[in-house]
């Protein structure tokens, strides 16, 4: 009982001060994220040694399970964040990103896993899917906020919310590849990732998702309409049919992940109510009391016995995988969306690919269905170094591109009139 009243305590205090300090935070070198990262590492058994997952229970099994929890709020306020105007203009760059920039990025990541770390074929391709999708909450902390909408426009926020909260969820897919051909033979393998992971895991999450995101919008406005409701606050709204939604993904045996910003997104465009304001500050709450504890998490969780006994190759490994994984793809295909984003757009949007949740839950993920605690030593790792870096280089370099942000692109410019 001790160790929930301390992590309580401590979470809400996170979530308490990152709130009255946020405007500061934001202007700072240390994003949100990685104060709580930090903080967690403080009190966990590396630190102060206050809380210990492993005295809570099964710690991966406690790491996937939050991870999921907070991917499906977070995501919620994302999808609710994005503007249908700016969904339309920059369509074409988010599904390139979705495709051939997130299959570049798995490659990269999963030849330098092989490469430095000695894994084989499909355990590197396993470490590099874990590893591949941006996450939300991170990219979050990087394009919400007042400091975001003064430096940064809205066609390059939206473009990299939009991109992160989707590819959390197809990030399933190539995760699961890997998981059943180490597990079980290539044909059942192969049978099994076509029809549970692509097409009911991912198809049948992006339908499920879109119906109930449509049945949430009419409900509401049909309630609205009869005067049943005594709010017109969507925060506690949302958050249900978050929570509703990913229960009844892991009951039909589909994507939670995609499932929820598919349900999300289809209520945001199908909900006759659409106030940015209201939108934005729900984003910010949910943010604060659902997300920064996740963080905390993972920082009593990190591995920093596993970490120094895997040496030299897990910092060379961190390192490349920041500045090859996603950075040189993006600039390869920017030269196919340049009606919608110019040279500048592409140099930011591919260096804030950051790691985090997604990351987390799919390096639990792993270790959940092969046992094997490499996985998640090596990912922590890139998680890690990803949200340090990323945080300490966002500001400044917001700053540095709104001093020199280039001449908008004729297929959104009129995003920012």
């Amino acid at each position: 009982m001790s160790q929930l009243n301390i992590a309580l305590a401590i979470m809400g205090g996170v979530a308490v001060c990152t709130a009255l300090l946020s405007a500061l935070i934001k202007r700072s070198p240390v994003s949100e994220p990685a104060l709580a990262v930090l903080v967690g590492l403080a009190v966990g058994p590396y630190g102060l040694s206050w809380l210990d997952l492993a005295r809570w229970g099964d710690s991966f099994s406690i790491l996937e399970q939050a991870a999921r929890l907070t991917l499906a709020i977070g995501l919620m306020g994302v999808a609710l964040r994005l503007q249908r105007a700016a969904l339309k203009a920059m369509l074409k760059p988010v599904m390139l990103l979705l495709t051939f920039v997130m299959l570049g990025m798995w490659l990269v990541s999963s030849l330098l896993a092989g490469w430095l770390l000695g894994l084989s074929l499909w355990a590197a391709l396993l470490l590099g899917a874990a590893v591949t999708p941006t996450d939300p909450v991170v990219a979050s902390s990087i394009v919400t906020g007042k400091f975001a909408t003064q430096h940064l426009p809205l066609r390059l926020r939206d473009t990299l919310s939009a991109e992160s909260g989707a590819n959390d969820g197809l990030a399933y897919a190539f995760v699961m590849l890997p998981i059943l051909m180490l597990s079980h033979s290539p044909d059942q393998a192969w049978s099994r990732w076509l029809i549970e992971s692509v097409l009911i895991g991912i198809g049948g999450a992006a339908l499920m998702g879109a119906i109930v995101g449509f049945a949430a919008a009419k409900l509401l406005a049909f309630a609205e309409h009869k005067k049943l409701v005594a709010s017109s606050s969507l925060l506690g709204y949302t958050v249900a049919f978050s929570l509703l939604t990913l229960g009844l993904a892991k009951l039909l045996h589909t994507d939670g992940v995609l499932a929820v910003f598919a349900a999300g997104l289809a209520f945001n465009l199908f909900s006759e109510k659409h106030e940015e304001q209201e939108e934005e500050n729900i984003q910010e709450a949910v943010a604060k009391l659902f997300t920064l504890p996740m963080f905390v998490i993972f920082g009593i969780a990190l591995p920093l016995h596993e970490w120094v006994a895997l040496g030299w190759p897990l910092v060379a490994l961190a390192l490349l995988v920041l500045l090859l994984r996603r950075p040189p793809v993006v600039m390869v295909m920017s030269s196919t969306w340049r009606h919608s984003l110019n040279s500048r757009d592409s140099l930011y949007l591919g260096w804030f690919g950051p790691l985090g949740i997604a990351a987390i839950y799919y390096a639990a993920l792993a270790h959940s269905h092969l046992h094997d605690p490499l996985y998640w030593h090596a990912a922590s790792a890139l998680i890690f170094a990803s949200i340090m870096i990323h945080g300490v280089s966002a500001a400044p370099l917001s700053r540095l591109y709104s001093r020199h942000p280039g001449a908008a692109p004729r297929g959104s410019a009129h995003l920012d009139e």
